[in-house]
């Protein structure tokens, strides 16, 4: 498939699970909730866990306070929730990332067109920014890249909870991005294959790229973007900036 570009840019947002991570978003996050709650297992049940843990994610992606960022917002919420103190749970978070998650790249495969991607974007002096959902700390964003054959020296900027403030689909999210790069919106395209969570990013003015490999259907509307196609096309969408 070839896809005509109708204008340039300067900078590109790539989504990371379902774009250049092939994940099995469903059975990934059940195995992930399960090892996580097992470190917890001495304060309270998995069912209690669980239910602590998703309130807190939701009012970090709820959350619309510039001043703070989404790692302060969710861990001040779970730890009032749970009755412990950040210093006492952290010792837990950091064994969990340092021995339980990276067993969890069994449920993800490296993209075949991910390299591609980048080495295309690289070509065409394009801004790369890693625009993965920032619900998660930089060691779990980066353990996922690493697990699709990617690093963090293919990006300007990788988003995680520990540098931003807003979550994805607020559209602030994009627009935070596109001062942390010096870029103006409508200079961006974001590709990813959610249809609310990365199709949003139009909303402030960026150009979207629709990544059919593994389409997850955030809004029960039907999705707009200015394109969309597979990774594979992509490539060649880049290629003929």
């Amino acid at each position: 498939m070839i896809i005509k570009a109708a204008k340039r840019y300067e900078a590109l947002l790539l989504d990371l699970d379902g774009t250049l991570l092939d994940l099995d978003p469903e059975k990934f996050i059940l195995a992930y909730i399960e090892a996580l709650s097992r470190r917890f297992a001495d304060y309270m049940s998995r069912d209690d866990f669980i239910m602590h843990l998703f309130g807190s994610t939701n009012i970090m992606i709820e959350n619309d306070d510039p001043s703070k960022r989404n790692k302060a917002v969710f861990y001040e919420d779970f730890c009032r929730r749970i009755g412990l103190s950040h210093d006492q749970i952290q010792p837990l978070i950091d064994e969990f990332y340092q021995h339980d998650f990276p067993t969890l790249s069994c449920w993800s495969r490296k993209h075949p067109y991910a390299r591609p991607v980048i080495e295309a974007a690289r070509q065409k002096n394009l801004l790369l920014v890693l625009a993965t959902n920032p619900v998660f700390p930089a060691t779990a964003v980066l353990q996922r890249l690493s697990w699709g054959g990617l690093s963090d020296r293919d990006f300007r900027l990788i988003t995680s909870m520990d540098n931003m403030h807003f979550c994805k689909p607020n559209p602030q999210y994009y627009l935070e991005i596109s001062r942390k790069i010096n870029c103006p919106p409508e200079n961006c395209l974001m590709a990813g294959n959610d249809t609310l969570e990365d199709l949003i990013a139009s909303e402030v003015g960026m150009t979207t790229f629709l990544v059919e490999d593994s389409i997850l259907k955030g809004s029960e509307e039907e999705p707009f973007s200015d394109y969309r196609g597979k990774l594979k096309d992509l490539v060649g969408f880049i290629e003929q900036l």
